[in-house]
């Protein structure tokens, strides 16, 4: 009786082994094919983040508009007509370098300073008088090697909030040219000729900055170097540097730029892709 007790017993263990081994091998509900799959369904891989790495490298380029207020021209000299100072483009190329929460943006960068007329100042030094007004037309222009260290604050996986500072060191190419100016008698100025030159108290003899005999060429400031005042170098300093970061896509990076340097004030767009 034990016997066939124990036997029967056998028979159902092996029976309801047997059953469950071909649901697991069907990948029946309630197997253990099934829970893993669940599983999988119901914690699906997120991906990389598009922000949150700690170290990042990325290339790509900005575009800034530069721009130098009549006021700040002012706080050296006096302008005489309602000039407002150069406003220009100034491309670059980036590339960043990402640690955390510090981006190390290194940039080489152009800029033109360019004042053709009719945006042209007449200007005179603080402390002297009308007598001295000249025309003054800019056609200088910078390439600058520039580093930005900007600190992120993150607002979502997206998008962050960047400001910092700027660095670096702008060549200085280009012609500043100086003509003295005569009233035109009707209000307003017109250079002087070599003509013209020690004629009057505004075409006076105490320099050469005139137009030529030609009718064209015009008196081009020296180089510091030359006992001038353009100087060959300037520094480049941003401070500060204000961003709107944004990540659309993993390898995407858009910043929206602002900020203050020492020839003005500039913003812009840059665009990178990160690898």
């Amino acid at each position: 009786m034990k016997a066939r007790v124990a036997a029967l017993v056998s028979a159902g263990m092996l029976t309801v082994g047997t059953a469950a081994w071909g649901q697991t091998a069907d990948g029946a509900p309630g197997s253990s094919m099934a829970f893993s799959a669940l599983s999988v369904n119901a914690n699906p891989d997120p991906g990389p983040p598009r922000f949150g790495r700690r170290v990042e490298h990325s290339l790509g380029m900005r575009t800034w508009l530069w721009t130098t207020p009549v006021w700040m021209v002012g706080l050296f000299a006096t302008v005489a007509n309602n000039w407002s100072g150069p406003l220009s483009a100034s491309p670059a190329i980036e590339y960043t370098y990402r640690s955390g929460s510090l981006d190390l943006v290194i940039g080489l960068q152009y800029t033109n300073l360019s004042t053709s007329d009719p945006n042209t100042g007449l200007i005179r030094g603080r402390n002297e008088t009308d007598f001295a007004l000249e025309r003054i037309e800019s056609q200088l222009w910078l390439v600058s090697v520039n580093a930005l260290f900007l600190w992120s604050s993150r607002i979502n996986d997206w998008f962050e909030i960047q400001y910092g500072t700027g660095i670096g060191v702008s060549y200085v190419g280009g012609d500043l040219y100086r003509t003295q100016v005569t009233p035109n008698g009707s209000g307003g100025y017109r250079e002087c000729s070599w003509a013209q030159r020690g004629t009057s108290a505004y075409c006076d003899a105490s320099n050469i900055h005139y137009v030529g005999p030609d009718g064209t060429t015009r008196y081009s400031e020296p180089r510091t170097t030359s006992g001038g005042s353009v100087p060959p170098a300037i520094p480049f300093v941003a401070l500060p540097h204000l961003a709107l970061h944004f990540r659309p896509h993993r390898h995407v990076d858009i910043r929206v730029d602002g900020g203050f340097g020492l020839i003005g004030f500039y913003g812009g767009l840059a665009a990178h892709y990160v690898f």
